[in-house]
């Protein structure tokens, strides 16, 4: 068997076994340590800027959040007051709806026991209620009020 020599794209021979040609079929390192080196020592240090950094804006973050006043917590026993205009029986609002139907009624009972005008141009006023039914018993009641048509 006769020794066949193969050439490469580069022109360097394969396929031969002497020990010359051993170098010739090792590729030579393209591989640049020291970059690669240069490379991690930067990415190592830019990595703890970045961390000291975040560390920095927490603490700062932190620092403002504890000067804030914490909000009220829904639960606590002081009320807050909604603006005006208040509902009846909201918090805040003066009176309850029990306190507003009570001084309703006081002001009916009173218009409704007392005299006073309903239009002083005209010459109408108000009688108390007792006296009034008293009147229709006395008199009986009109069958039509004056002005007003009976609708069927």
């Amino acid at each position: 068997m006769s020794d066949t020599v193969i050439h490469n794209d580069r022109n360097e021979m394969t396929g031969a076994h002497d020990a010359d040609d051993a170098e010739a079929l090792h590729e030579p390192n393209t591989v640049n340590i020291p970059g690669v080196v240069k490379f991690l020592v930067w990415l190592s240090v830019t990595v703890m800027v970045v961390a000291l950094l975040m560390w920095g804006l927490l603490h700062y973050f932190d620092k403002r959040k504890a000067q804030e006043a914490p909000p009220p917590s829904p639960l606590a026993p002081e009320v807050r007051v909604p603006p005006e205009p208040r509902l009846q029986g909201a918090p805040g609002s003066v009176k309850s709806p029990a306190e507003d139907i009570r001084r309703f009624r006081e002001q009916e009972d009173q218009m409704l026991n007392s005299y006073g005008w309903v239009d002083q141009q005209r010459g109408i006023i108000r009688i108390p209620i007792e006296q009034a039914k008293k009147m229709i018993e006395q008199k009986g009641a009109l069958a039509t009020p004056q002005g007003a048509e009976k609708k069927r």
